[in-house]
């Protein structure tokens, strides 16, 4: 497979995400594997803190069953 083609694939996935659903806390730890983080925050943090700036992602939370939609996620 050539170079071009596997980052063609991948521009919409630039973290690399499997295609699943995430608890928070899931989220949190591939955000802190990615990216590091101190001890201090916890992967909900970690999570709760990315998804703020980049609501995209919030595609890949599941849901609670009272979960209110977000206008920014582009997804609920």
């Amino acid at each position: 497979m050539s170079l071009k083609i596997f980052m063609k694939e991948n521009e919409n996935n630039p973290l690399w995400l499997q295609n699943k659903l995430y608890t928070v806390e899931e989220f949190g730890a591939v955000l802190r594997n990615k990216f590091g983080g101190d001890n201090y925050s916890s992967n909900v943090m970690l999570a709760e803190i990315f998804l703020v700036k980049n609501p995209r992602y919030s595609c890949k939370i599941k849901k609670s069953k009272n979960h209110i939609s977000q206008k920014s996620c582009g997804c609920c």
